[in-house]
Formats: C-alpha cells, structure tokens, sequence
C-alpha cells in the first residue's frame, strides 16, 4: 500500500524536474558585428562571418562532424580583387559552414535609437573581402553579407567617417532576439572629492564605477558594483584584473563625446544587461554581461574576435 502512494509522488517529483529543466534552458545567443566598409567605391556594409575558408563542423559532443573546403573556389585572376560575390553553388557551402538557412533572417539592431531592421538571407549577397594584401589563395578573405548604405537609412549620415559598429548588434537566426526597449545611456556623476568615483541611476538600480587606475588622457572604467533599492549586490566586476581594454566613460573631453555604457533589456525573456565597460579585442568588440548571475555572459557569444580590417590593395 505504501509503495502505491510513493509511486505517484515520486512521477510528479520527476515531472516537476522535467519541466523546470525545461523553462530553465538558456539559450546561448550569438551576435555578430555591422562594419562600415568605406574605403571602397561604393561604400558598403559588411556582416564578417568568416575568416579564411577551411571550416570544420563538430557536434555537441566535440567529435568532426563535418569539414567544408573551399567555401570559395581557385579562380582565374590569382585573387587580385579586393572584392569577390560568391556564386551560387559555393553560397551553400557557406551557409552551411554557418548554420544558417535561406529562410533566416539578419537582424540589425540600433540600440541608441531603438530600431530594428530585418532582412531575409535570401535576399543577401554573400561577399568575400580581403583581410589582407598578400596575393595567396581564399585563406586571406574576410567571408560574409554585404548591407548597401540606403538599406540602412535614417540613422547614418552616409557623408562622414561614422562606424555602426559603435550603435549596433546584428543576429541571424529565424525570430529576433531584440527586446526593443530603449536601453538607458549610463549618465555618471562625481560622488566623492576623488577623481575616480561615480554613480548612475537607471531602472531602479545603483551603478557604482571607479575610474581605472591606468588612464591615458581620459578616465576609464576600471570597476563596477551594481545594487539594488535594500543595498544588496546584484553584480561585482573588476575589469582591471580581467587584464582587458577598458572603454572611456561616457562623457565629453575637447575632441570627442563618449557614449559606451549602457544598461537595459537587450533580449527577450532574459534579465538586465550592461555593456560597453571594457572590451576583448578592441573597441569594436564590447563584452555584454548580464546583471542578474544566473545568467552568465557566456551565454552571449559575441563573433568579433579580431579586429575587422578591409584592405583596398592596389
């Protein structure tokens, strides 16, 4: 009689588990970079997705999957042009090596102004650019999808020397992962006789900042604590001991005006995030930390691993 009534309890313990397994899954999102590509007539923008062109597959358990070469063909010119669209048979090799299916879409978010602009795979061009000047083979291509200027309209002033990567996350996938809800430019004020102490308020939250200690001839982030309304902590960084690039603070000195730290919903059915103090690889390359520490940043890959560079080789 016993063993009965333990049987049904310990089902629905199981299935409670399930489903909390379930609603708790995180998805890891990944984000790429939109770059001005102005040294070359016309002018364009440029997704990079790839680098060089022997691409490897490997499944969830690490094992090759898949290996996928070329992605781009010997051709007859010796790789001469700065600048190559690839052809159709080659383009799947290309969305394969990428994950991606004609029935995505790329998304372009400009989180200063809150807008969004989508465009099907379909109806992108897929565009190997060279990454560097060396007359080898497909290895020294930059490989992605190329935006023209008045695709992206409104927000750029298509006349001066203004980068979107400074403003703008892109994502690729079926449904946008863009929350759309304006983000809030971290306003930060001298709290103490020190020079390297600062506060910003914004959705409810304190956001504590100390300049880093190495500045060159404007302050840096070197740390930041984040407490709510009780005072408690929700997020301790130390970005200096990261070893990394700290990012100016929002600001103005006699030549530029900063605007890197933001804070606010990003992301769909995720928390609070905040970015914009330090960065990996350069200033392109922002690291995108949640605030909430379940959520941990590496559930944001974010692909501008090296510097985006276009050549315009003679």
């Amino acid at each position: 009689m016993q063993i009965k009534k333990i049987i049904p309890i310990c089902i629905l313990l199981l299935l409670s588990c399930s489903f909390y397994a379930i609603g708790n899954t995180q998805e890891r999102l990944e984000m790429f970079k939109l770059n001005l590509v102005d040294n070359s007539e016309p002018k364009f923008y440029f997704v990079k997705l790839l680098e060089g062109s022997h691409i490897v597959i490997y499944d969830k358990d690490g094992n090759k999957k898949q290996s996928i070469q070329p992605i781009f063909p010997d051709i007859e010119d010796d790789y001469k042009k700065n600048k190559y669209q690839l052809p159709q048979k080659y383009r799947q090799s290309f969305l394969t090596a990428n994950g991606i299916s004609e029935t995505d879409n790329l998304f372009v978010y400009n989180y200063e102004y809150n807008k969004l602009y989508s465009f099907p795979i379909s109806k992108l061009e897929v565009f190997a650019i060279k990454s560097d000047c060396l007359p080898t083979d497909e290895t020294n291509y930059q490989f992605g999808f190329a935006l023209e200027l008045n695709q992206l309209p409104q927000d750029y002033d298509h006349n001066d020397t203004y980068e979107p990567n400074d403003t703008t996350f892109v994502y690729i996938g079926k449904e946008s992962p863009f929350a759309q809800e304006q983000l809030t430019l971290l306003n930060w004020q001298k709290i103490s006789d020190k020079e390297d102490n600062y506060l910003a308020q914004a959705h409810g939250l304190l956001y504590y900042l100390r300049q880093s200690p190495f500045p060159l001839d404007y302050p840096e982030c070197g740390s930041l604590i984040i407490k709510n309304a009780k005072n408690n902590i929700l997020f301790n960084d130390n970005y200096i001991r990261r070893r990394v690039n700290s990012m100016p603070i929002n600001g103005k000195d006699k030549d530029h005006e900063y605007k890197k730290q933001w804070t606010g919903k990003l992301f769909n059915n995720k928390p609070l995030v905040v970015f914009g103090f330090y960065s990996m690889f350069g200033d392109d390359c922002t690291e995108i930390d949640f605030i909430d520490s379940s959520f941990p940043s590496y559930d944001i890959i974010l692909r501008c691993d090296s510097r985006f560079i276009y050549y315009s080789c003679k």
